[in-house]
């Protein structure tokens, strides 16, 4: 879910950084938070507590910051620096959450079991190309063999959007297949993970980083106010031998937007928007207009019956969307 600050908002954001700019601060970039309290990644790579000062709002994973040393040794945050893309999602009762910032792109986790509806794949490319970002499509768990349906769904469905030009990675954990190009397409990026349970993310994201298993996190995020509670909370882990980092969002299984434009649903479906450029009509809504290349195309097979279908919903919900 993309979220988008009003003007004034901005604007009062922008005071507040301009205000702290006679403080002599130090660079970093929020690791994870708890409460109140933050972790930070300093410069030079150390992780440490700090707290950020009430003005700056939210923080979280992947945040740029800058901080200084307060009284008795505690670090203040005293500026965030401004954002590429933040991703919000409703917690567990319903409240909008910041749950990462300055995302690079984002890892659709696929897998032959379980296999996810491919309607729901075109959702995460689209709202991740409306962060903005980089969608990444990892096909997990290539050393299974599925059945012969599956199989058939999966080669149609992979070849379709790797035809748009989505870039597609097939890997194993098991078997270490594909993994070192994997570790290419991560390197200097920060990423994040979202797929269905199953799909072996977990897996995944320790063959990549030793610190989603290592207790150095954990251990300072008992000294916060809400104890240690690292499951519940975004966290930005580091990459082994490699610059970038990997967010892991708990909970954060798919995202969408919250109200799509046509705009952004058009640049989702690049192969559909270069067909309609033969329709006879500029504005047509390949619906029940004379010469309508994309229902000819589709009739004819030469455009798949689902995606058109699913783009044809897409665009009728982001209209009502936009007329309410």
């Amino acid at each position: 879910m993309k979220f988008r600050l009003t003007e004034r908002q901005q604007k009062t954001i922008a005071r507040r950084h301009e205000s702290r700019d006679d403080i002599d601060t130090q660079p970093g970039t929020v690791i994870t938070h708890h409460g109140t309290e933050l972790i930070i990644e300093t410069a030079a790579g150390r992780l440490e507590r700090a707290n950020a000062r009430r003005t700056l709002g939210a923080l979280a994973p992947g945040d740029h910051i800058g901080w200084r040393a307060g009284e008795e040794g505690k670090l203040i945050v005293e500026r965030v620096e401004p954002r590429q893309n933040t991703l919000i999602r409703p917690d567990t009762h319903g409240k909008l959450k910041l749950m990462a910032a300055n995302l690079d792109q984002v890892l659709i986790v696929l897998a032959p079991l379980p296999w996810m509806n491919p309607n729901v794949v075109e959702n995460l490319i689209l709202a991740t190309l409306d962060l903005p970002a980089e969608p990444l499509l990892v096909l997990n768990k290539i050393d299974l063999t599925p059945d012969a349906e599956t199989a058939h769904a999966m080669t149609h469905e992979l070849a379709l959007w790797q035809a748009q030009g989505w870039p597609l990675l097939r890997v194993s954990t098991h078997t270490g297949g594909g993994m070192p190009a994997l570790r290419t397409a991560l390197d200097g990026k920060i990423s994040m993970m979202v797929g269905l349970s199953g799909v072996g993310k977990t897996s995944l994201a320790r063959a990549l980083t030793a610190q989603a298993a290592n207790a150095a996190i954990a251990e300072l995020s008992t000294h916060s106010q809400e104890g240690q509670h690292t499951t519940r909370h975004s966290t930005l882990f580091r990459l082994d031998g490699m610059a970038g980092g990997l967010i892991d969002a708990p909970g954060v299984r798919d995202f969408s937007l919250n109200a799509p434009d046509v705009r952004a649903i058009d640049r989702a479906y690049p192969d559909l928007i270069e067909q309609a450029r033969a329709c006879r009509f500029a504005n047509c809504s390949h619906e029940a207009e004379p010469g309508c290349a994309v229902r000819a195309a589709v009739t004819e097979g030469q455009l798949d019956e689902r995606r058109f279908a699913h783009y044809q919903t897409l665009r009728a919900a982001a209209r009502g969307t936009e007329k309410r």
